[in-house]
């Protein structure tokens, strides 16, 4: 529900270890205005989640709490839109369901969706190097910009998502 005051919201959205992360924190210092950054593994790192308690097979979250933890932090993100919030939302769509629902929660919100893209044997290199993720992949589109961070997050493709969403406000 756009009013003047709602926040905008850039939402970044590839596989695991595509290089969201660093594209957002790179964003937040280009932009000339604050914008906050909301992720999930923001709120992972932050212990939200109780810590693994076994030491093999799946997080015991994964079944239960999982899809109420997601479907929490898509509402949350119209919620701190419409406080009047700029945001930049790194997240892995990993559902056709899951995008639908963010079309439609943020629908009257000034979203620009990203696409960020890597090769595969750059996420794997990175993933090895991370030691803590499996390959994901998030591609349900349709998006307002592609970008590619396969040779990494340079400052000219920085540039390019802020120039593409301020010519897209226009």
């Amino acid at each position: 529900m756009r009013t003047p005051s709602s926040g905008r919201v850039i939402l970044l959205n590839g596989a695991s270890s595509s290089g969201k992360s660093t594209l957002a924190r790179r964003l937040q210092d280009t932009l000339d205005i604050p914008f906050l950054l909301l992720s999930g593994d923001l709120l992972i790192e932050a212990r939200s989640l109780p810590g693994r308690r076994d030491t093999e097979g799946p997080h015991p979250w994964v079944g239960q709490m999982r899809p109420r933890f997601f479907d929490g932090f898509h509402r949350c993100i119209p919620a701190m839109a419409a406080a009047g919030n700029d945001l930049i939302v790194e997240h892995v769509v990993e559902f056709a369901g899951w995008r639908a629902q963010l079309d439609e929660l943020l629908s009257g919100f000034d979203v620009f969706w990203v696409a960020v893209h890597c090769d595969l044997a750059e996420i794997d290199r990175r993933e090895a190097a991370r030691g803590d993720r499996t390959p994901g992949e998030g591609e349900h589109g349709p998006y307002d910009l592609h970008v590619d961070t396969t040779a990494g997050v340079t400052d000219d493709l920085v540039r390019t998502v802020v120039d593409s969403w301020k010519d897209a406000r226009r």
